[in-house]
């Protein structure tokens, strides 16, 4: 009787061994790739707040002043953000992307630039979007009414 492995049980023995390791490093390696998405997730969505707090600041007119430049350029509803939209992003890694939604009185979109004294609520349409493939991270509206009520 002959002590010791026959090579094919010890090649069976390396090919198992190596399925165990390989699916383990796998599933690391899926594990760390959701925790990156999880992390510039939740550094678009702060960027965004940071955006949405910069735009509650601006006073709808009449109420203290007429700011209307510094409302985000306008944009039709359904039109997309594209690169004319872009403002200056606070994190080099991101893109921010900002357009602004007139509404009249009767809740019909505004489309003509001279009717400023009709628009009764403000869409701002923000989106943060990963620099280096232009991907959508973060897509976030927020409403201001004239009587100040967000």
């Amino acid at each position: 009787m002959k002590k010791g492995f026959s090579l094919l049980e010890l090649v069976v023995a390396i090919f198992l061994i190596t399925i165990v390791i390989g699916t383990g490093l796998l599933i690391i390696a899926a594990n760390l790739n959701v925790m990156q998405k999880a992390n510039e997730i939740l550094l678009a969505s702060a960027i965004a707040r940071y955006y949405v707090e910069s735009v509650k600041t601006i006073d709808f007119p009449p109420i203290f002043a007429d700011r209307q430049s510094d409302f985000p350029k306008k944009i039709g509803e359904n039109a997309p953000l594209g690169t004319a939209y872009e403002v200056p992003s606070i994190d080099p890694s991101f893109r921010i992307y900002m357009g602004c939604v007139w509404y009249g009185p009767d809740g019909s979109e505004i489309t003509s630039d001279t009717d400023i004294d009709r628009v009764a609520l403000r869409k701002i349409k923000i989106e943060v979007r990963r620099k280096k493939d232009n991907y959508p991270l973060f897509i976030m509206p927020i409403f201001i009414v004239r009587n100040g009520i967000y």
